[in-house]
């Protein structure tokens, strides 16, 4: 098997494949999760801290397209988490 990673040592990928397989299911499955969760979290802190003179609403826009790839999309996201605020607040 040809290594995945050029800077690991093929022994010590195998060991981490090996552990992976081993690792049950729901376990892997809460790992991609949790993956997915930071990746967003830092998506939106690049977000913020690149368009901080923006508004809220814009940068949410934003991330959402980053998410979707779909401008159209992203802005009726963007619209019905707005409504979900204003009711929430009343």
């Amino acid at each position: 098997m040809s290594t995945l990673s050029s800077d690991t040592h093929p022994d010590v990928e195998r060991f981490h494949i090996e552990l992976l397989r081993k690792t049950p299911l729901f376990q892997r499955l809460q790992m991609v999760a949790s993956l997915v969760k930071t990746t967003r979290h830092l998506s939106w802190q690049g977000i913020c801290e690149r368009y901080s003179n923006e508004m809220s609403e814009t940068r949410t826009e934003r991330f959402l397209f980053l998410l979707y790839k779909d401008d159209i999309m992203a802005k009726r996201v963007a619209t019905l988490l707005a409504h979900k605020e204003k009711a929430d607040t009343k």
